[in-house]
């Protein structure tokens, strides 16, 4: 049996309890809510009572299995409700092998994670799932660059499955809530390294991209200074311009002669004056 299975059955399990504690609680309710109401005198009230007892122990206990109303059931089934996504097939033979690997891994995630009920590390494996979506999304778009997560699909991610499957195995065994504790640091702590190495193989993946990216922009940029569409050269060209219209405008030049000193300013002045 699949561990997706295993889990479904282990939920299924706990409603039937949990509806089962709920039927029994009604009916004890019911009985003695009628016992306080009407009178049980002859055996035709007993039997009523019980009657009606029964019939809304039922009740609730139907409702009970079909409606949790809990905030962590309702993300659990919110996630159950969420398919996992498919990645297309790219149509190489090698890239392919990779994707479908990697589907399976990504059950096997969803699954683990469905059988946490730690809200820490459920989190962090939702991140590890959409991670691992755009690692074999590219892969499927770019085939050529399967060979670049070899490494990730054959140790860095089984190693982090199995170490989850590790603490899932103690969280349902009933270890010590002490090495609980230290098992959970432990576990998060590994899951926020696995995080970062998969942003960085993501990463990895695009570094050629952006190499490009960074290559035209550079040949964009010479272009646009060899035609003199940058910032700088529209500035020079306005400048030169401005400059062209004013002296096709014929405005006066003002030529003042600069004076070494104050006392050549006043022998000036009175030459001058001499003359007139």
């Amino acid at each position: 049996m699949k561990k997706a299975d295993k889990v479904k059955n282990l939920t299924a399990r706990q409603r039937k309890r949990k509806g089962r504690k709920a039927g029994i609680i009604a009916f004890g309710v019911t009985a003695l809510a009628y016992s306080l109401i009407f009178p049980l005198y002859r055996i035709g009230d007993f039997i009523l009572c019980a009657l009606l007892s029964l019939v809304a122990g039922k009740v609730i206990s139907i409702m009970g299995e079909g409606l949790d109303l809990t905030t962590h059931n309702q993300q659990d089934r919110a996630r159950e409700a969420k398919p996992v996504e498919e990645i297309p097939l790219s149509g190489d033979d090698n890239a392919d092998q990779v994707i479908l690997k990697g589907q399976e891994m990504l059950h096997t995630i969803r699954a683990e994670n469905d059988a946490i009920t730690d809200e820490a590390l459920s989190g962090q494996m939702d991140e590890l799932e959409r991670l691992c979506v755009q690692i074999f999304t590219t892969v499927a778009e770019k085939p050529g660059k399967a060979p670049q997560i070899r490494k990730f699909m054959n140790y860095y991610l089984p190693t982090t499955l199995k170490m989850l499957a590790s603490y899932r195995t103690m969280d349902e065994r009933g270890v010590s809530v002490e090495d609980m504790t230290s098992a959970r640091a432990e576990t998060i702590r590994g899951m926020n390294m696995v995080l970062t190495a998969c942003q960085k193989q993501l990463d990895n993946l695009y570094r050629d991209t952006m190499l490009d990216v960074s290559t035209d922009i550079d040949v964009l940029e010479q272009m646009l200074k060899r035609d003199g569409y940058t910032e700088s050269d529209l500035k020079g060209k306005s400048a030169t311009a401005a400059a062209q219209q004013l002296n096709s405008a014929g405005s006066p030049v003002l030529n003042v002669p600069k004076s070494s000193s104050a006392d050549d300013d006043f022998v000036s002045f009175y030459s001058q004056e001499r003359k007139n």
